[in-house]
């Protein structure tokens, strides 16, 4: 009788496309590990990993559904609606029972979900942000969120920082600079692309991929900006839209083509060519530009503190070109940008492997009341 593979929940935040595209690798680890990952997201998140892993086992899990507002800045915004917030995560704390009962769910992978932990499986936390900035006006509560962050990472048997322990690294203050909690550990960078990929012959070359992410509306006002914008002078730009669906690339006008979203493969290829790439700085983005060697601009969420603070730091390095979205000038912020010396992280998945196997490890030796009691309490 062959011996039943573990089953894994694995559940992105529906915060933009990031935290799905950086749950790719994981979910391919669990794979390659022997484990059967079933993928409980909603909306444009679940349509992404429906494309990414066509044979796989889904459920729709009700995401935290964050619209930012266009006049309030996105921090103080969080935090007037944190009540809210708490309630979503005592929801899909609650619907996670079920969940466990009715899949047969031998351990959780949540990505910045911070109620999907449970005694009866093993639960692990993906985060990036074990020290969340406040806004400035509001930084003397850093503290009192700092708690509440651990109090929710001390919830999980595990917590996954998915960046590097040494420096270089990428996250900065975010996850180092003061002591993590004892059930948490590095594992390394996540990227859904495959730097050993063969070239696609197929594929047009670009001078600029600019990439729209994250939540309404600054989705779509990030997006109108660089339609009026785009393209340069003669260079040749590709502008994703980034919402899951229809791949097809579409020109709109010369040297601008558009497309509303491209498969892992495709767009590694696109980066693997070295086009300036023009994005948010989300964290999952930022990772796949390290880990690409690409050289960028970046244009952080109005009011986003966690992108201000990721955009401010490699500004200052000289690494990455970052930009206010109302004062972006892409003439004069390219020519900037191509002297700015970019960053590229020669990182294999190891440690995110190990990690992988160390989990289902624990599963395995799971007693037999399958309740596991050794959180950090």
């Amino acid at each position: 009788m062959s011996q039943k593979k573990p089953r894994i929940l694995v559940c992105p935040l529906d915060w933009g496309l990031g935290h799905a595209t950086r749950c790719i690798p994981v979910i391919r680890s669990l794979m390659k590990a022997g484990a059967e990952p079933v993928i409980a997201a909603d909306g444009p998140q679940l349509h992404l990993l429906r494309l990414e892993f066509p044979g796989a086992e889904f459920v729709n899990l009700r995401g935290y559904r964050v619209q930012y507002s266009k006049r309030i800045p996105a921090g103080i915004y969080l935090l007037m609606h944190l009540p809210r917030l708490l309630f979503n995560v005592y929801r899909e704390h609650r619907k996670l029972i079920k969940l466990i009962t009715t899949l047969d769910i031998d351990g959780v992978i949540s990505d910045n979900r911070y109620g999907l932990w449970n005694n009866r499986t093993c639960s692990v936390l993906i985060t990036h942000q074990v020290n969340i900035l406040p806004p400035a006006a509001l930084r003397v509560f850093s503290p009192v969120l700092r708690a509440i962050v651990r109090f929710f990472i001390r919830r999980y048997h595990i917590c996954w920082v998915p960046d590097l322990a040494t420096t270089p690294n990428l996250s900065g203050q975010l996850s180092h600079g003061k002591a993590l909690p004892e059930n948490t550990s590095y594992i390394g960078l996540l990227s859904r692309f495959d730097k050993s990929a063969d070239n696609n012959k197929g594929l047009n070359s670009y001078d600029i991929v600019a990439i729209v992410s994250g939540p309404e509306p600054q989705r779509s006002i990030f997006e109108k900006i660089l339609i009026n914008q785009l393209p340069p002078g003669e260079k040749k730009c590709l502008l994703l839209r980034g919402l899951p669906g229809d791949t097809e690339i579409r020109p709109i006008r010369k040297n601008l083509d558009v497309a509303h979203h491209l498969p892992s493969a495709m767009l590694g290829e696109l980066l693997r060519s070295g086009p300036l790439v023009i994005c948010r700085a989300g964290y999952s983005t930022l990772m796949e530009i390290a880990m690409m060697g690409n050289k960028a601009i970046l244009i952080p969420t109005p009011g986003q503190t966690e992108q201000e603070y990721l955009a401010e730091i490699l500004d200052k390095s000289g690494i990455y070109l970052a930009c206010k979205q109302g004062d972006l000038n892409l003439r004069s912020a390219i020519e900037e940008a191509g002297r700015r010396q970019g960053l590229r992280f020669h990182q294999e998945n190891q440690l995110l492997e190990s990690a992988v196997k160390a989990l289902l490890e624990k599963i395995k030796q799971a007693p037999e009341t399958g309740r596991y009691r050794n959180r950090t309490q």
